[in-house]
């Protein structure tokens, strides 16, 4: 039995699908039957396909239903244990049985997302299904896909679809977004089945980091942590020496003060020389990248104790 299985209470699981050298070509027109097959599965809410890292071999199917019979009824599914069978890696415990385990929340990896919103006439889900394999195949085979996110209509909502498309940097996007296979599959749709908007979602911090001379965007999680190294003696040093001063005003007014002052100096210049020394970590090339996301690593918890140690003495 898998590990998703194990878990009565698991409305959500995680497949692991390992791509050979000779799977690459298959993989786009794979992860649109996927998409199609489960989104027309009663209790559906939701396919997140990822992979581990840029140019990672390694994929992360997400698959959430409204609830575990549904679920269950999913894994059960033939069709689907079809098209799972050999691209999902086995789990060593259980010889023969894909790796499902329970779902994770992703965080944001250092992508730029394409947010895509379909209202969907009723009973035309199908013909919208079939246009969105179509156009999942396509985008799957650009430079950069980094995997897309697709949730059904909430029950009560109008019948919304909504995808994120996920691609390296803006300018991978953007290429898919104004190539002519996706042009010829707009121009193609019948405009009586739905329609759509779609917006540009901002990454982590925004302009605190922009994209680098190649288009690449640290991963949500490292801006965090940068600012967060920058950010922590800043407020230490505010309660110590800013405080006192502040006594006498109103609190709300103290602390709008010494919000002010943080996110001035946070903003420039801490942040931008944290980035100038830490952009071996931040953006790693393909090639040295599981050093630098382990030194990186190593550096930022060293760096962290050394700033309570040391701004410890103050008090």
């Amino acid at each position: 039995m898998s590990a998703a299985t194990d878990d009565a209470r698991v409305s959500a699981v995680v497949s692991r699908v390992h791509l050979d050298d000779h799977r690459h070509g298959q993989f786009p027109s794979w992860h649109a039957a996927v998409t199609r097959l489960i989104a027309g599965q009663p209790g559906f809410l939701s396919v997140e396909i990822l992979p581990a890292h840029a140019e990672s071999a390694e994929w992360q199917v997400v698959q959430r239903f409204a609830s575990h019979e549904a679920l269950a009824s999913w894994l059960a599914h033939a069709e689907r244990r079809a098209l799972f069978a050999d691209f999902t890696a086995t789990d060593a415990r259980d010889a023969g049985e894909p790796f499902e385990e329970a779902a994770p929340d992703y965080h944001a990896f250092g992508t730029v997302t394409e947010v895509i919103t379909t209202e969907v006439e009723p009973g035309r889900e199908g013909e919208f299904l079939a246009w969105a394999e179509a156009a999942q195949t396509a985008q799957a085979r650009f430079p950069g896909y980094m995997g897309t996110f697709v949730q059904a209509p909430i029950f009560g909502d109008p019948p919304f679809w909504t995808a994120l498309v996920r691609f390296q940097s803006p300018a991978q996007l953007d290429a898919w977004l104004i190539s002519a296979e996706r042009k010829a599959l707009t121009d193609g749709a019948d405009p009586t089945v739905s329609h759509w908007s779609t917006r540009r979602l901002a990454p982590g911090f925004g302009s605190w980091f922009a994209p680098d001379g190649t288009g690449t965007v640290p991963p949500a999680w490292k801006q965090t942590a940068l600012v967060l190294l920058v950010l922590f003696p800043v407020v230490i040093l505010e309660m110590i020496f800013l405080s006192p001063h502040l006594t006498g005003l109103p609190t709300t007014l103290a602390v709008f003060i010494g919000n002010a002052i943080s996110v001035s100096l946070v903003s420039w210049p801490l942040v931008g020389i944290a980035r100038s020394a830490l952009k071996w970590w931040l953006t790693p090339s393909a090639a040295h990248r599981r050093q630098a996301e382990i030194g990186g690593a190593l550096l930022l918890i060293a760096l962290y104790a050394a700033e309570i140690g040391l701004l410890s003495l103050l008090f």
